[in-house]
């Protein structure tokens, strides 16, 4: 896993218990939330990522999966 890869993983796991920490990716990370949770979707569902604990993962799973599922498509790269 890179380091950037890390650092989204333990923001997504700090933000985690706050409903994901929106306003703060796009200064953070340079992504749009939805570019943020889609990338967060995929690295939780490596095998080799041993640092989130597997409630903790599925916990990532179901918050990217809900706020991708409320973001508009278009435009989803910009904040």
């Amino acid at each position: 896993m890179t380091r950037d890869e890390q650092a989204m993983l333990a923001f997504a796991t700090t933000w985690l218990p706050f409903g994901g920490g929106d306003e703060h990716i796009f200064p953070e990370f340079g992504l749009s939330p939805a570019a943020f949770y889609q990338r967060i979707l995929t690295l939780v569902d490596r095998r080799f990522v041993s640092d989130v604990d597997l409630a903790t993962r599925q916990h990532l799973r179901e918050l990217c999966s809900s706020k991708l599922s409320h973001s508009s498509p278009i435009n989803s790269d910009r904040p």
